[in-house]
């Protein structure tokens, strides 16, 4: 049967981060496992039924809580949250909010964060590690790409990416083009975030890439409706690359 597990590990920078684990029922030696990372302004909680299905199809899956978000705003023993209201009025409103919150919990360490949470899985749980999977959305889904460069990943899967100047932008070129594993990017074709063309960048940087672009205007998770098949199908495909 399975069940979930509150990891807890701390960043360089001193931020307490929190983490859900769970295992499929399925019983296995090792593991592949997700990691998934959210957007700006929401938690871990946006990936549950997704990662739910992906748990049934033999996957183990850990939900992160961002630096600044849901559980892990604990830094050097004082809370240091973003800035963040969800009545929001215009997209200039969320604009400010994500660029002063980036300023303040520093988003550009969100890949190392990711990565001392590879490192934290692979000693301790029974996770296979070349079968990792990294899956974000808009914030979460630019901060996996600096982690191929970290650690051996077999796949990712960027919904609605942002700029790549959030994590430096010669470290994501110079990450993309060295990732031998399997990318994929998914936006709508009217985001108003503008990651359609992000997404078009970032697949002109890597080697074995996929890019879906649907119609419409959504923005991260809720663009899953549309194309959960498809990341289904591609996660399939790059299981069987690896056998």
């Amino acid at each position: 049967m399975a069940y979930s597990k509150e990891l807890t590990v701390r960043s360089q920078d001193g931020f307490i981060l929190k983490g859900f684990f769970d295992y499929p029922s399925e019983k296995r030696d090792k593991y592949p496992v997700v990691i998934f990372a959210h957007q700006f302004g929401t938690t871990h909680m946006i990936w549950s039924e997704f990662a739910k299905e992906l748990r049934k199809k033999g996957y183990a899956t850990l939900l992160i809580d961002l630096r600044g978000h849901g559980l892990s705003v604990v830094q050097n023993g004082k809370e240091n949250r973003i800035i963040f209201n969800e009545n929001f009025s215009s997209l200039v409103d969320l604009i400010s909010f994500f660029k002063k919150s980036g300023q303040k919990v520093n988003f550009s360490k969100i890949p190392e964060d990711i990565a001392l949470w590879i490192d934290y899985i692979i000693e301790n749980e029974k996770v296979d590690p070349e079968r990792i999977i990294l899956i974000g959305a808009s914030l979460g889904a630019t901060s996996i790409i600096p982690v191929v460069s970290m650690h051996d990943i077999s796949a990712v899967v960027c919904i609605s990416p942002g700029s790549p100047a959030v994590m430096g932008e010669e470290n994501v070129k110079l990450s993309l083009s060295s990732f031998t594993g399997f990318s994929m990017f998914v936006s709508s074709l009217n985001d108003p975030l503008g990651s359609e063309k992000y997404s078009r960048l970032y697949m002109g940087m890597t080697n074995n890439g996929t890019l879906l672009v649907v119609s419409g205007k959504g923005h991260g998770v809720v663009l899953l409706k549309k194309v959960k098949g498809y990341i289904l199908q591609f996660l399939q495909y790059t299981e069987k690359q690896v056998e």
